[in-house]
């Protein structure tokens, strides 16, 4: 079905909802919203379901082709699929005010890795396109959105930062927004629950975007005591201090103050240098070629590294190299080992779904069965100073 400007930008919300009503199977709450323009191949639509997820609604800002694809996803037509998806009533956690900081979450009870903190559905999905409207035709759209999320649910909306100080609904958006992949298309959501979670270079905690059920879910990384706040990162925190602070400042307006970017310069240099470390470690360990150095021992030391920096969650692909490398010399039980530990710890950051979760799972199941077994048999392993392999 096309939608034309035409024929809905004169519709208040009520008669939107009215001509949405009188066409039977009609997937959404009200007739969309449209504009278009000479920058853009088709037009840009408003999509709202109030009944989505149970009740608590969702709008989709995007084409008419992209609306649909995404009806076709389990979230919408499954209706078991989100079962275990928006269970806010006894969460293991309490909002609190940091003094510099705004509100954050603290964990009220003991989490261990891999525990579920929450899961949640975006109120909104935007595709970025949509910048090729006029602004205030893409404004319109998104106040649009906003008026049809059902009366229960805006007040989640309306309770998310604005950092910039601009038109209230887009500084909400662009504020708490988070880039996912939807079809192989890029895709914005905003997803209240996450928006709460405050930013650590080193946090507690990771999450990772599900497509099918389209939804965010958050699960701890290692043990949180009742007490502690429980953190995500914002950004990709294996680089340098100097260029996280850059990103964190430029896209979200703060000066990072955690334990790792406040550190005394010495320790800074100390972290950039690991992180360095871990760049080189992980080039030896993915040449595969006749001259390759890699050898367990150097997946090992990948390891305590990452360890070191407290990266927990990119432990996943820490292990991934360990189990690869114990796999390429023949040794199947570190193999199993290290790819069973990659799998859950893969699983936490990057979904259950994801490609490396399923090769990890297969090595832990059969290492002899995988494309790396005793790939370097035959190569020379190197060893330590007194002469003795690990």
């Amino acid at each position: 079905m096309s939608f034309t400007q035409n024929n809905t930008a004169h519709k208040t919300l009520k008669q939107s909802y009215e001509s949405a009503q009188k066409i039977a199977n009609f997937p959404w709450s009200f007739w969309p919203e449209c504009f278009s323009n000479e920058n853009t191949t088709e037009p840009y639509c408003v999509f709202s379901d109030q009944k989505f997820a149970g009740g608590r609604g969702i709008f989709i800002v995007s084409t008419s082709a992209m609306a649909y694809e995404l009806l076709k996803k389990p979230a919408f037509s499954d209706p078991d699929a989100l079962q275990r998806i928006n269970q806010h009533d006894n969460p293991p956690f309490v909002q609190h005010e940091f003094p510099g900081k705004g509100r954050g979450l603290i964990a009220n009870k003991t989490l261990h890795r891999g525990d579920q903190i929450f899961a949640s559905t975006p109120l909104l999905i935007t595709n970025p396109d949509a910048y090729l409207l006029s602004e205030p035709e893409r404004l319109k759209l998104a106040h649009r959105g906003v008026d049809t999320l059902p009366e229960k649910t805006q007040p989640l909306f309306w309770a998310l930062l604005d950092h910039f100080k601009g038109d209230p609904v887009d500084d909400r958006i662009n504020t708490n927004a988070f880039e996912v992949e939807v079809s192989g298309h890029t895709q914005h959501v905003v997803l209240p629950e996450i928006a709460m979670l405050n930013h650590d270079c080193r946090p507690n905690a990771a999450y990772f975007w599900d497509e099918e059920t389209l939804s965010h879910y958050v699960h701890a990384t290692q043990t949180i005591y009742p007490g502690q706040e429980i953190t995500i990162t914002y950004i990709n925190n294996e680089r340098w201090r100097s260029k996280r602070m850059a990103n964190l400042k430029e896209n979200w307006g703060f000066d990072c103050s955690c334990s790792s970017c406040s550190a005394h310069p010495s320790f800074v240099a100390e972290s950039d240098q690991r992180i360095d470390t871990i760049e080189e470690l992980a080039a030896v360990l993915n040449d595969w070629t006749p001259d390759s150095r890699a050898t367990p021992e150097i997946a090992e030391a990948m390891i305590s590294i990452y360890e070191q920096e407290r990266l927990f969650a990119s432990l996943g692909v820490a292990y991934k190299h360990a189990a690869e490398a114990y796999s390429s010399f023949g040794d199947r039980y570190n193999a199993i080992k290290y790819a069973s530990l990659s799998v859950e710890l893969t699983m936490l950051d990057k979904g259950f779904r994801d490609h490396d979760v399923k090769e990890m799972k297969n090595m832990a199941k059969e290492p002899e069965m995988t494309w790396s077994w005793n790939k370097r048999a035959g190569m020379k392993r190197f060893t330590t100073s007194c002469g003795h392999a690990h």
